[in-house]
């Protein structure tokens, strides 16, 4: 689910759907991001990004448990 709520990251909602839209059209048309991570290539600055960094199978970052991480 990416949606935009409210506050500082509101104005990412539409480049968040540019982005699940693409994960969801390769992986419907046979990708397997679980074993190989789907890269988004950006339109205006010409990256790419690695949608793995956002994986639910990714190593898990440890941290306080806390809010201020």
């Amino acid at each position: 689910m990416a949606i935009g709520t409210s506050g500082n990251q509101f104005k990412n909602a539409p480049g968040a759907g540019l982005i699940m839209a693409h994960l969801i059209d390769q992986v419907e048309n046979g990708a397997d991001h679980d074993n190989q991570a789907v890269v988004y290539q950006c339109t205006k600055s010409k990256s790419a990004i690695n949608l793995g960094t956002f994986s639910r199978k990714r190593a898990r970052n440890l941290t306080s448990g806390t809010v201020m991480g």
